[in-house]
């Protein structure tokens, strides 16, 4: 069956959240690449801690509005005044959450600092922490862009947040850990001043009211603990510091860069296909929902296939290459990377599954994803003790 959707338009929109992916990602990796080294391996491992800690906590204020946004304003319609009245109301509900957790979390900074970086005297850099909290509140805009299938504002604003980012940290690190952390945050919230600047001057029909409460039944309760599974993918870091010091996180986390980069495609992919089923499970448009997907995994098992032989073949020269201090983690590194590339056709079909609104089944695949990561994150760090 011929399916002109991923022909033509489908592509189109792939191809430009890929390269504009690709190149935030890029700068990103390079970036990462300096900071490790000028860092290195102990204290490389502290900073991602804190990075990738602040990046899980913000789950505990989502309460599932990120999807619900991108899901009911592909499924209302981009002018609908429905979507006008949910996006208003759904700020406003995450607002609220946010200056809750940021409370407790200020409330908390010494038992964190103490449990996640083995040292009370380091929970100045919770603080920076606590910033960098804040800035992810404007995540909130990039989802809104997204459901209104805005791939070219989504796009630019997805790479300047990610290079804004990353380039703060690096010209931050003479101030040292607690500036760069800072600096990841401010690249938030560069990144989604588009976004916001969009929404202010998006017009929408007559304003028109929506029953929440049935939204929330529906959707939002659902998917809130889904989201605590999503962000395992986070958690994963932090939660190894439970077991092993700093510097073999260190060598970690320089894995850890490249499995991100390796679920890169699909991950592209797949911020294209949720809106796109979203809208197809409103037109109840199964078949050709189930049809995008074959071909979506058809079209990505000539980039695993690939993916696979350059990272046996070309991962001891790179790593020599570009920081020959993680050497010892070559083991670590073929492992994950290799690991990333065969998760991606989860990360397709889960997408798939979301945007169908089958929380259940989404929430088990992506549990299953990322216990595999934990279990294999594991016993790699346990086998360099």
């Amino acid at each position: 069956m011929k399916l002109p959707f991923f022909e033509g338009e489908l592509v189109r929109r792939s191809s430009l959240v890929f390269m504009a992916a690709l190149f935030a990602n890029l700068i990103a990796l390079i970036a990462n690449l300096i900071i490790a080294n000028i860092l290195g391996t102990e204290f490389f491992g502290t900073f991602k801690v804190i990075i990738y800690l602040f990046a899980f906590l913000p789950m505990f204020a989502e309460l599932g509005i990120n999807s619900s946004l991108t899901k009911y304003i592909a499924e209302f319609g981009k002018d609908s005044g429905k979507s006008k009245y949910i996006i208003k109301w759904f700020l406003k509900l995450k607002l609220i959450s946010y200056i809750l957790l940021i409370a407790v979390v200020f409330l908390l900074k010494d038992y964190i600092a103490f449990y996640f970086l083995k040292d009370v005297s380091m929970s100045y850099l919770i603080l920076a922490g606590i910033i960098l909290l804040s800035f992810n509140y404007f995540g909130t805009f990039t989802s809104i862009a997204l459901g209104f299938q805005n791939f070219r504002l989504y796009s630019f604003s997805q790479f300047l947040a990610s290079a804004a980012s990353a380039l703060l940290a690096v010209l931050l690190s003479p101030l040292g850990i607690f500036y760069m952390v800072i600096g990841w945050g401010l690249g938030i919230f560069v990144g989604n001043i588009p976004n916001v600047l969009f929404l202010i001057k998006k017009t929408f029909r007559k304003y028109e009211n929506v029953d929440m409460k049935r939204l929330f039944l529906k959707f939002n309760l659902l998917s809130y603990p889904t989201e605590f599974i999503t962000s395992l993918f986070t958690a994963i870091i932090p939660f190894l510091s439970f077991f092993f010091s700093q510097r073999l996180l260190g060598y970690y986390s320089f894995a850890f860069m490249f499995y991100y980069a390796a679920i890169l495609i699909p991950s592209s992919l797949s911020i294209v296909l949720f809106p796109k089923f979203s809208e197809l499970d409103g037109l109840k448009r199964y078949d050709h929902a189930k049809n995008i997907l074959k071909t979506s995994f058809l079209y990505y098992t000539l980039i695993v296939i690939i993916g696979l032989v350059l990272v046996f073949l070309l991962s001891e020269w790179f790593i020599a290459f570009v920081a020959k201090d993680y050497l010892p983690s070559l083991l670590m590194f073929k492992v994950i990377v290799s690991l990333g590339l065969i998760l991606g056709y989860n990360v397709i079909y889960a997408n798939y599954l979301r945007g169908l609104g089958k929380v259940k089944k989404y929430a088990l695949v992506t549990l299953i994803q990322n216990i595999l990561l934990i279990i294999a994150s594991f016993a790699l760090l346990n086998s360099m003790v």
